[in-house]
């Protein structure tokens, strides 16, 4: 008994020590010789005293030196708006955003990816607009995508044009004229007179040439005083493409584009506003014809950021545009919301000269949008939300998002890294397609399960969907919807499915459906049960951790007991500790 009650004692005394000795080092920053210092301390002899001082961006007494933390100390860093601080060893780094630029003296400014067709992802159809941070691609008028890809549909493409097949997309053209792949093409050009349609006819050879130009052979005409003519607004030299709102007309000898007479007002409260609230950008419109009536020969309009000017939209119609990302903070765009709707708003500003002496023009715009799935992550300050982009070939690039609801209404997502639940409560999922056209798709979850473990590859897995079904005898599954349309939801009471465990993670494999030659919502007669076949990693979106709310509370307060206990016996095994040393 003596000799355990000493080696008891002894080791008490040895821990105490220790920690004195360490506690006596950290308080001075003196050493008998250089060898001491810290790696990253500079040693300073004047022939009586050796000091051990930590380098610049390092913290300690020098013979211990860790790391300082710039970004996290306020005034430690000088990194500039549009850029993060990022921490490294003894110093940072100032990292410009996405769609920003370091430039020497100016910081991070923004990348005009327009100007740089390499950084540029739009259709060889489609407009780049710049926006601060990012860049915008606008079909043309009779065009329909996201910019990535444009293509017209039956219908959509203006007088005299059809929409036709050229190579692997579709594209308005004159379904008269030949394209490129059918090389040199025999056509006839016909004359009439009196009423009769075809009265002379002769052949012409055409060629269809790149950028939408044609090479025409043409054999004399029968008559002398026959000719070939077109329509003068289709004639390099002439006109340019006229609007709906302009007429071609001569003016001493050359050919221009002029208002009409009917689109002229004198009244401001007359001016035709056209908004277009999308899914992903807001665009606001006026009528240049309109504007120029009212006398606004050069127009220049912006929003509440002037950085984000118009630009001219020829069409149908000859209108001034601006466009906004529909976010809070690019282009002075300011996001109000409550219990239903997320609301935009922004105001344009209308001047007559690119020099902004006085506001001529100001109006206000808004646009709201229901609370939905979607809009609810996007209006989010930090949602859970896992994404990965899936191409489809033909189509283009769409985005899969999977996030956390709250409730049953999907409009609040849990936020933060990670999400506590009581044993009762339930997870509600959803997940959803963002990007382009996605009308056709039906967004179609095959296996969706929790594990122990981030793997999503994890051996262990217990499946809330599984081949497309859900798990049917487990009363603790909903799923709402799956294969119906591009969203999927369903809910699940996590932790009494996912057995014993206090902590687990979710993922979901998912699979674009095309509604149109596929058979999208899954016919589910039975439950299904197994271990699961192959599941595509490459498809998979993952969230977590959820945790068992209770379980982090528990080691809170073990921790504090031990903390407490710790308080009570450390002075005494320091006492000891001393008596020991001067003895």
């Amino acid at each position: 008994m003596g000799r355990l009650f000493s080696l008891t004692w002894w080791l008490m005394v040895t821990v105490a020590t220790a920690w004195f000795i360490r506690a006596v080092a950290t308080d001075s920053s003196e050493a008998r010789r250089c060898s001491e210092c810290h790696s990253n301390a500079t040693c300073t002899e004047n022939g009586v005293v050796t000091t051990c001082s930590c380098q610049e961006g390092f913290t300690g007494d020098g013979l211990v030196c860790a790391d300082l933390d710039e970004c996290t100390i306020p005034g430690s860093h000088n990194c500039s708006a549009n850029s993060s601080c990022v921490n490294t060893l003894g110093s940072y780094a100032c990292v410009c955003a996405d769609g920003f630029r370091l430039s020497p003296g100016q910081g991070c400014v923004d990348v005009d990816e327009c100007a740089e067709p390499e950084l540029s992802r739009c259709h060889a159809l489609a407009t780049c607009v710049n926006v601060e941070g990012s860049y915008l691609c606008m079909c043309p008028e009779g065009y329909g995508g996201d910019g990535w890809h444009c293509e017209c549909s039956p219908g959509s493409c203006g007088p005299g044009l059809d929409c036709v097949p050229e190579g692997d997309q579709l594209v308005c053209a004159d379904p008269c004229a030949p394209v490129q792949r059918e090389g040199i093409v025999n056509r006839t050009a016909c004359a009439h007179w009196s009423g009769h349609c075809c009265l002379w006819d002769t052949p012409v050879q055409v060629k269809a040439c790149a950028g939408g130009y044609y090479v025409y052979n043409l054999t004399a005409a029968p008559e002398c005083h026959l000719a070939y003519c077109t329509d003068p607004s289709s004639v390099e030299g002439t006109c340019e493409e006229c609007s709906g709102d302009e007429d071609c007309i001569s003016d001493n000898g050359r050919w221009r584009c002029q208002c009409r007479q009917d689109f002229n007002i004198t009244d401001i409260s007359y001016l035709e506003r056209r908004l277009e609230c999308g899914a992903n950008d807001i665009k606001v419109s006026l009528g240049k014809c309109q504007l120029k009536s009212l006398g606004f020969d050069k127009v220049f309009m912006y929003l509440r950021d002037s950085r984000c000017s118009g630009f001219r939209e020829k069409g149908e119609r000859d209108w001034m545009s601006v466009v906004t990302p529909a976010q809070d903070g690019p282009c002075g765009t300011v996001l109000t919301r409550n219990e239903t709707h997320a609301t935009y708003s922004n105001t344009l500003y209308v001047a007559n000269e690119i020099i902004i002496r006085d506001v001529n023009i100001k109006i206000n715009f808004a646009c709201s949008y229901p609370l939905d799935m979607l809009v609810s992550l996007k209006t989010s300050l930090q949602p859970m939300v896992s994404a990965l982009n899936i191409s489809v070939g033909g189509t283009g690039e769409f985005t899969v998002r999977m996030a956390l609801f709250q409730s049953s209404a999907y409009t609040r997502p849990y936020q933060g890294p990670s999400v506590a639940l009581s044993t009762e409560a339930f997870l509600y999922v959803g997940t959803m397609l963002d990007g382009g056209d996605v009308s056709r798709f039906a967004l179609l979850m095959t296996n969706c399960y929790a594990t122990p473990s981030g793997n999503a590859t994890d051996p262990l897995k217990y499946f809330i969907i599984q081949d497309r079904c859900p798990h049917t005898a487990d009363p603790t599954i909903q799923v709402m919807e799956n294969g119906e349309s591009p969203q999927g939801r369903f809910a699940v009471q996590m932790f009494r499915f996912a057995g014993n465990y206090d902590l687990v993670y979710l993922h979901c494999e998912v699979y674009l459906c095309d509604t149109a030659n596929e058979k999208c919502k899954p016919s589910c007669s039975r439950a299904r049960f197994g271990s699961g076949g192959f599941i595509d990693s490459s498809r998979v979106l993952n969230l977590g951790p959820i945790t068992r709310k209770g379980v982090q509370a528990t080691v809170s307060r073990a921790a504090s007991r031990s903390l407490e206990l710790l308080k009570v016996w450390l002075p005494p095994l320091v006492s000891v500790a001393l008596t020991l040393t001067f003895h």
